[in-house]
């Protein structure tokens, strides 16, 4: 059995009518894999990830989490120590107004020893960069930081997985690197679970899978360079490949022949210097 299962999941807003999002969803995540989930505008990405982490319920099917059932009351308190979620806001995620005690902030409503909050709190601001600035406040903090202490306070619940809502959505570059960093080092590192959900192209590259929703429907899955090879499919669904990918297609119908799905810089200056020598 897979780590988070979707069967069968039906989901509808009632606001201005009925507007469906799922009808009949099945998808499924592996424990401890690295993936990203695309998709324009209202293809169901925010909702799907309510989904998982119980915020919301399914009207049909079933969503269990770690082998806990979304559905049931008796378990969602286990499922929510389990499953994470980062907003794309962190302003909507901090509560306390120094960092040390917002990253305490889950744990001791957990009821957890105060000793062991102490060692978690070192543990995930070590883990997140944020060390230094235990005892600042967190209004003066950037956004990037904010996020940081926003992943720690996660993570002091020492979770199996976390799911990121367009995490690095109010981000500059910088911070999105930072943030995307601190997820790849999660997964490998530490055996976490990451589903990133994102309209951020080259954080997708990062992932191992990466499932596409339009319209609630997965209509693509498979791996960075499996999806990234059908720019066609991903245009007519609103989306785009990574600049690198971009521009490695747009060479091959400029009549320079490159390897499909190119996701990395020096992959497309190792396959043009290939192409030269070639010639």
């Amino acid at each position: 059995m897979s780590y988070i299962e979707v069967k069968d999941l039906c989901f509808s807003y009632e606001e201005e009518g009925m507007v469906r999002i799922f009808d009949g969803l099945d998808l499924s995540f592996e424990k401890g894999t690295y993936n990203a989930i695309l998709g324009r505008n209202g293809s169901g990405k925010s909702t799907l990830a309510k989904l998982l982490c119980g915020i919301l319920q399914p009207q049909r099917g079933s969503v269990t989490v770690g082998g806990y059932s979304t559905a049931d009351e008796d378990q969602l308190y286990k499922l929510r120590r389990s499953c994470g979620m980062i907003f794309q806001n962190p302003d909507n995620q901090i509560v306390a107004s120094v960092v040390e005690e917002d990253v305490a902030f889950a744990p001791e409503n957990l009821g957890i020893e105060p000793n062991e909050i102490r060692r978690r709190v070192d543990a995930a601001l070590a883990e997140v960069g944020m060390s230094e600035y235990a005892t600042h406040a967190t209004h003066k903090l950037s956004g990037g930081q904010k996020q940081r202490v926003a992943i720690a306070g996660v993570l002091a619940m020492m979770p199996d997985c976390i799911i990121f809502d367009e995490a690095t959505a109010m981000l500059d570059p910088v911070g999105r690197r930072d943030i995307t960093a601190a997820m790849r080092r999660l997964n490998k590192e530490h055996g976490i679970t990451v589903i990133n959900i994102t309209h951020y192209m080259n954080e997708a590259a990062e992932a191992d899978r990466i499932v596409v929703l339009d319209k609630g429907e997965v209509i693509m899955d498979g791996t960075p360079r499996e999806v990234f090879s059908h720019g066609d499919k991903l245009r007519a669904a609103n989306l785009a490949t990574p600049q690198i990918t971009e521009l490695c297609d747009m060479l091959t119908e400029a009549g320079i022949e490159l390897p499909k799905g190119i996701l990395h810089t020096m992959e497309a200056a190792d396959a043009i210097e290939n192409y030269v020598k070639g010639l």
